[in-house]
Order: C-alpha cells, then structure tokens, then sequence
C-alpha cells in the first residue's frame, strides 16, 4: 500500500468495513482512521446508504476520525487571536461537531439568524440598555420558551448548541452564549461573565454595566446579586469575577462541563478528547502530523 492512498485505495477499504473476516475489520478500521479526513467523504456515502449495519460501522469510524482533526482546527483557532478573544461562535460549531459529527453545522447559525431578524424588529431605537436587554430576554425565555435545564443539569446536550436550541434547555453558560450570540447579530454589547459556580451576562457599559441572569429567564442582578451568587456557591466575591470572559475562557468551561458529565458516566474515551481540545486551546499539545499508512 502507498504511503499515501488514492482515491481507488480509500473506496476498497471501505467496502471491506463489514467483512466476514474480523482481523480483516480491524485493519481495514485501523488504516481509515489513520488516513483521516480523506476518507470520510467515502465513509458518509456508506452512512447514507439503507443498509443499517452499514450505516454504523461507517458513522463509528467517522466518529474515531473526527476528534484528531479537531484537535487542528482548535489550535488554529486559538492561534487566530492569542488573547483569547477568537470567534466563541466558531469555537461552539467545532465542539457542537465533536457531539454530532454527522449533523449539518450549518443549521446551528442558521437557526440563530432567524431568532436575531425575530428579536430585532421588537427592539425600538429609544430603549434604554436596562428595556433592550428585558426585550431580549422575553422574547427568548417566556415567548421562545428557552429555559435553564435544572432537572437534568448534566445532561451533555445542555452543552452542545444545536441541542440546546432545539430542546430550548441549557445551562448557564449556554444560555448566556445564545445572549451573545443574538447580541452580536443585531449590535449589542453583551458579553460573558464567569462567575465562579454560575455563569452570567453582561450588557457592557463604562458607566452602568447590566448584569443579568440567562439560567433564570434574564433576572436583572446588581454587583451585590452578583456577590451572593458567588457567595451561595461557596466563593468569595472578588471585584475581578464582574469582568468579560475570553472566548477560550468561555469555551474551556463548556469543555470542562462535558469533562465532569463524562467522567460521571465513565466515557473516559470523551473525557480524553476533550482533554485534549483544552490543551490545543491553550496551546499545550503538540502538534500532531497526519498518519498515513
């Protein structure tokens, strides 16, 4: 076999993914993982095909393939801004792409432009920040229905952004995500804030910045709110936990909560990977060249 497989090379491996021989399985499985995104074209024309067995083998080998690619396309990321502040939106896409690889990502923005042009024709002109940021947050969380998800808190899909805007459940950090992400689209400020133990938003403002609370329907908080969040969380307040958070600041929170769901369901596999994200993101792993075998 060449070191680099041809088209003709990566469609005969495929068609031997469900051989009756399993060494025969093995190696054909071993070698498509090694020669990566390439062969993933050929692998999703298998996954669509009416055969079931078919259908899975091709998607768990798809599956395999997918984290080593977005380990690159994390550290590409991180090194597009190294202050942190990069595209939250693209960073969400990718970890949206590790959860549901074989989903369209492309619905995720899409579905988010539609709730912004919604928003946007409810916002008048003359509002103050404090009466936008109530439109925004009625309009999401008692018109739309979008909730914090309080009974099933580790439920991974609270993470993964196309779940969380079909389910319309997320958790803090989420649902502060989709705040900002509406913000953007149709100009406001809004941004981050990591509170320790519970993650808000902020509509930024040098003089009279307004914090509020995504996870319960956009309740306006003042800084003391603020400090008894931390406080009830078993922190104490520093003035420094009111400042925005980075995109990676952000993103490597989400990954964490997926670490802590994982690791209670012992998917140790998961927890690796996303182990990995983290430290692409912070440019601790080193970089990995493509296997060919």
């Amino acid at each position: 076999m060449s070191s680099i497989p041809g088209k003709n090379q990566i469609s005969h491996l495929v068609r031997l993914i469900d051989d009756s021989d399993e060494f025969v399985r093995k190696e054909v499985r071993k070698h498509l993982i090694k020669v990566g995104e390439d062969a993933i074209p050929f692998l999703e024309i298998v996954a669509r095909t009416e055969n079931l067995k078919l259908q899975r083998i091709a998607s768990e080998i798809i599956q395999a393939i997918i984290p080593s690619l977005l380990v690159r396309e994390f550290r590409q990321l991180a090194q597009s801004s190294p202050s942190g502040h990069w595209s939250l939106e693209s960073g969400v896409i990718l970890l949206q792409k590790f959860g549901y690889p074989d989903e369209q990502t492309n619905k995720l923005s899409q579905s988010l432009d539609q709730l912004a042009r919604e928003v946007s024709t409810l916002i008048e002109d003359k509002e103050s920040p404090e009466q936008t940021i109530k439109t925004l947050t009625h309009f999401l969380f008692f018109e739309k229905g979008f909730e914090g998800n309080k009974i099933d808190f580790l439920d991974p899909d609270n993470t993964y952004f196309s779940r969380v805007l079909d389910k319309k459940k997320g958790l803090p950090i989420t649902l502060s995500a989709l705040c900002i992400f509406l913000g953007q689209r149709i100009g406001l400020p809004i941004v981050g804030v990591g509170l320790p133990g519970h993650f808000i938003a902020k509509y930024e403002s040098l003089t009279q910045p307004i914090f509020f609370d995504p996870f319960n329907k956009g309740r306006i908080l003042s800084q003391e709110d603020c400090a008894r969040l931390v406080q009830e969380m078993g922190y104490h307040f520093e003035e420094h936990y009111l400042a925005a958070a980075t995109s990676k600041e952000t993103l490597t929170r989400m990954m964490n909560n997926l670490i802590m769901t994982y690791n209670k369901n012992s998917e140790l596999e998961k927890v690796k990977h996303l182990s990995d994200f983290i430290k692409a993101l912070n440019g601790n792993l080193k970089k990995i060249s493509p296997v060919r075998p």
